[in-house]
């Protein structure tokens, strides 16, 4: 009982704070940077394998375990499952419209400019490899430390702006390693990605799923690889 008690308090604490959460993230964004830096395997290996060992365990062991928490409070739900959908299809469309005219403007017209990971490895698995990198960051970053953060603050504006630009720096390792995008294309990447993270903690505040956003991100990481 007294145990009990004791982990009732540790729990109010940590859903009072917000440091936690930045020392979770610093944690995680150190694993994945060292391995960014000193591997280079497959980018299969990176989605299905190192990604989810690094952004989902030790989610899912923190909610279940330390938190003792279901995992509908970190969006993994059946609820609101066709709402979700529909969501995430039409804002997916727009974000996939928007690269497309920064296509446009990068280029003067509309021109492809697919990544090499869809020629060696074919669409169906870049599908695969997107779905994959969608479920592992969203899971992170809107289902977990934007509801941590907005849990402790109260604050939608702060929990969404904050969690973005976690989620923006988990990109800086893969850019320094592989993307080595510059100049505009470097520009644009961030300011998409930002305005990504933004969209996809407002709808997912709204459904309370990570339906909508894994959609949307899908659509966003396929547009990105055929057209920046």
């Amino acid at each position: 009982m007294k145990r009990k008690v004791v982990h009732q308090k540790q729990i109010a604490v940590l859903r009072s704070s917000t440091e936690w959460v930045f020392q979770f993230w610093a944690w995680q964004l150190l694993a994945w940077s060292l391995y960014r830096y000193f591997f280079r395997f497959p980018e299969p290996i990176d989605e299905f394998l190192v990604k989810p060992l690094i952004f989902i365990v030790p989610v899912l062991w923190f909610v279940l375990k330390i938190e003792k928490r279901e995992l509908k409070t970190i969006g993994i739900t059946y609820d609101n499952l066709m709402k979700s959908i529909l969501i995430g299809c039409g804002f997916g469309l727009l974000f996939a419209g928007e690269a497309i005219l920064a296509n446009i403007f990068k280029y003067g017209s509309l021109t492809l400019t697919p990544a090499p990971s869809i020629l060696t490895l074919g669409i169906p698995m870049m599908f695969l490899l997107s779905l994959a990198t969608s479920c592992s960051e969203e899971l992170l970053s809107r289902g977990f430390f934007f509801s941590r953060l907005y849990e402790a603050s109260k604050n939608l504006i702060h929990a969404s702006l904050i969690s973005t630009l976690l989620f923006v720096a988990f990109h800086i390792p893969i850019l320094l390693t592989s993307l080595r995008f510059q100049g505009s294309t470097l520009i644009l990447f961030f300011l998409t990605t930002f305005v990504l993270g933004i969209t996809n903690s407002l709808l997912y505040h709204k459904t309370k799923s990570l339906v909508a956003p894994i959609l949307i991100h899908l659509f966003w990481n396929m547009t990105v690889a055929v057209f920046l």
